[in-house]
């Protein structure tokens, strides 16, 4: 399995959602702005990313937009503490799921095995079709949830 990407300007969130995702046993990387994820997005693409809406630069929509041209088969999830911004708006670049800060545990940890299952399966219609994969998803296996 690839990794799971963290892109949010705040440290504190960063360090909050890593720590889930390590204790939930998931491969993490993080970073705190959008032209760092994408270095990291463009030496090995990620299963998920997980990106903050507002960010100094480039922002999460944009930043959503980038890695999906760069990597079709990952996920976003977007999240972000201002609730003005229409879901469908992110929807639209092809994000899987819009999360609401303060984020829920449960809720988030939900959306990231969401995203690890849709990539795979991304993943598995480019094999079927004989496209090129991204390098996130050689390899990649069924994502199964580890007991805590």
């Amino acid at each position: 399995m690839s990794y799971v990407l963290i892109v949010d300007d705040e440290p504190g969130v960063r360090a909050f959602l890593e720590c889930l995702l390590v204790r939930a046993q998931y491969p993490t990387r993080v970073a705190a702005s959008a032209e760092y994820a994408m270095d990291l997005v463009r030496l090995e693409a990620p299963a998920v990313a997980v990106c903050d809406v507002h960010m100094p630069g480039v922002n999460g929509l944009r930043l959503a937009d980038q890695i999906r041209d760069e990597s079709p088969a990952t996920a976003v999830i977007l999240a972000t503490g201002d609730g003005r911004i229409p879901a469908y708006e992110s929807l639209k670049s092809g994000v899987i799921a819009y999360l609401l800060k303060p984020l829920d545990r449960d809720e988030f940890l939900s959306a990231v095995e969401a995203g690890l299952l849709w990539s795979v399966q991304q993943a598995g219609r480019a094999r079927r079709s004989g496209r090129a994969l991204p390098p996130a998803t050689e390899g990649a296996k069924q994502p199964v949830r580890v007991a805590r």
